[in-house]
C-alpha cells in the first residue's frame, strides 16, 4: 500500500508539472508554429489571446484540479496512516 501511494504521489507531481509546464508557455506554441499566428479570435489575434486564456484561465483550472486531486491524494495518505498507527498500538502496564 505504502509503494503504492509513493507511485501515485510521483505520477501526480509528474503529470500537474507537465501540465502548468504547457499552459504557462503556451505562447511558445506560436513560436513553433508561426503558420498559426494568422487567424483572430474575438477579433483578437491568435497569437496574444490564445496565452492569455490558457495562461489565466487554463492555469486557474489545472490549480483548481490539482487541488482537489492533492486533496483526495492527503486524505488517502491520512487514512493509511491512521490504518498503520492502529496496527502499532502496544497497552504497557
Amino acid at each position: 500500500m505504502k509503494e503504492k501511494l509513493y507511485r501515485k504521489e510521483i505520477l501526480l507531481t509528474v503529470v500537474f508539472s507537465a501540465l502548468l509546464m504547457l499552459f504557462g508557455h503556451s505562447a511558445t506554441i506560436f513560436v513553433l508554429f508561426p503558420g498559426l499566428q494568422t487567424g483572430t479570435l474575438w477579433g483578437f489575434p491568435t497569437q496574444y489571446i490564445v496565452p492569455i486564456l490558457l495562461g489565466w484561465f487554463g492555469m486557474a483550472a489545472v490549480c483548481l484540479v490539482m487541488t482537489l486531486v492533492c486533496n483526495k491524494f492527503d486524505d488517502e495518505m491520512d487514512a493509511y496512516v491512521k490504518s498503520q498507527e492502529k496496527q502499532n498500538v502496544h497497552v504497557t502496564e
